[in-house]
């Protein structure tokens, strides 16, 4: 069954996406509900919150973990007094601990064993440091072989016709004209 069919059997039939939106659109009409206003107190709403200064706070010293900080944040209240009630507020007992909600809070200097378990990347890296140190000791075992097989032999220990031909190099610039071997 096609979208066409319906549309030709009926012209005046809506399509399916149509239909669709229609009844999405109604949907939402009759989920949504209106807002519920409460209303305040008149004398709530006609006095203003009155602003604190200094002068109402009470002093720093008295300030323990129930105490109420959330006056010390009145704009009427100095910088320097909000950052002394503050300052006592973060140095209660109970404020500098961490809530285990920080990703960092842990120790990670210390490190749990994992028994037998071995990762495919720890099989890896031990299989790396193998075929490195059997390089390393086959390239020892070929310098050694090498070195007994290829014994040195100096240029006075050969016979004559295999000894290299000294050089000698003339100079032009002599002060007295005449010619040096080296």
């Amino acid at each position: 069954m096609s979208v066409d069919r319906d549309t030709e059997a009926d012209p005046t039939a809506e399509g399916f996406s149509e239909r669709w939106s229609r009844r999405k659109q109604e949907a939402g009409r009759t989920d949504i509900e209106p807002p519920v206003q409460t209303r305040l107190p008149e004398t709530a709403a006609t006095e203003p919150a009155p602003v604190l200064t200094d002068d109402d706070m009470p002093p720093v010293d008295s300030l323990d973990e129930r105490s109420d900080y959330a006056a010390f944040l009145s704009p009427g209240v100095s910088e320097y007094l909000r950052a002394q009630a503050l300052r006592k507020l973060f140095k209660l007992p109970g404020m500098h601990l961490p809530d285990g909600l920080d990703d960092y809070d842990d120790d990670f200097t210390q490190f749990a064993d994992l028994g037998k378990t071995i990762t495919h990347e720890m099989q890896r890296m031990l299989n790396r440091e193998l075929t490195a140190d059997n390089a390393d000791d086959n390239a020892e075992v070929q310098t050694a072989t090498q070195a007994t097989a290829e014994p040195v032999t100096s240029s006075e220990d050969l016979p004559i016709e295999e000894q290299q031909p000294a050089t000698v190099s003339l100079q032009a610039n002599d002060d007295d004209g005449s010619d040096r071997e080296s």
